[in-house]
């Protein structure tokens, strides 16, 4: 004999509660991607380089800091939403945003063709990014959204350097870095720049042209996701030690 077993009332409204809460909290991770694209920001950064050995070549390490500070306009549309931590914007309205990105990499750097003139480094190891976001709404109603968090992960990336004479050349570099530090994938950090160097003296370069700095940020699974991209002038302090 087959038998069937009928859930009480209780059970099914219980059933649908949650459904439902699922549901809400799938809508949830539905948040507007706050983002900024500021065109005028200068990337600013400083290198210290020892090379192993006696030769120009081969490997060595080095240390970078870099800091870029952006700013920018996003208007959000009718029943979008923005969160960050505990805070919740919802439009039509325009925010203001301002974030700073603190960036410090310490890699094994290996220089390949050293005297050539055409140069290549590459390098890896591991990289620390702190990042700082606020956002000002049009509406005096609404809260203010902040967020402040920090990340470490590997690194890496390459530069190639063409020598037009001898105390002055033409680099391009690359340069990335991932979140590793929670175990998923919440930021992420790149970089790129066109440079003249020019080394007055064999323990000093003075790196001055245009880069672009690109990072991205969830600080809380359920917040919004930050995005800032920062192109401009690029100005770089290099030391060998």
């Amino acid at each position: 004999m087959t038998s069937f077993y009928m859930f009480p009332g209780s059970t099914l409204r219980t059933a649908a509660a949650l459904a439902t809460a699922a549901l809400a909290g799938g809508c949830a991770y539905n948040n507007t991607q706050l983002h900024i694209d500021d065109t005028s920001t200068p990337n600013l950064s400083a290198r210290a380089l020892h090379r192993f050995g006696a030769g120009p070549g081969g490997g060595g390490l080095e240390l970078e800091v870099s800091s870029v500070h952006a700013s920018g306009e996003q208007r959000l549309g009718a029943g979008a939403t923005a969160t960050l931590g505990t805070q919740v914007v919802t439009g039509p309205v325009v925010l203001n945003h301002s974030a700073r990105v603190q960036h410090a990499q310490l890699v094994y750097n290996h220089l390949l063709f050293a005297g050539r003139p055409i140069e290549l480094e590459w390098f890896a190891g591991g990289a620390w990014v702190n990042a700082s976001w606020e956002s000002m709404s049009s509406s005096a109603a609404d809260p203010r959204l902040s967020s402040q968090a920090s990340w470490y992960g590997p690194a890496g990336g390459a530069l190639g350097r063409l020598r037009l004479a001898p105390h002055l050349a033409l680099e391009l570099r690359y340069s990335a870095a991932a979140d590793l530090s929670s175990g998923l994938d919440t930021g992420s950090r790149n970089s790129t720049e066109l440079v003249l160097a020019f080394k007055p003296a064999p323990w000093f370069t003075l790196r001055a042209g245009v880069g672009e700095s690109r990072s991205w940020l969830r600080p809380e699974f359920v917040d919004s996701e930050l995005s800032v991209r920062v192109r401009g002038p690029f100005f770089s302090l290099g030391f060998e030690l």
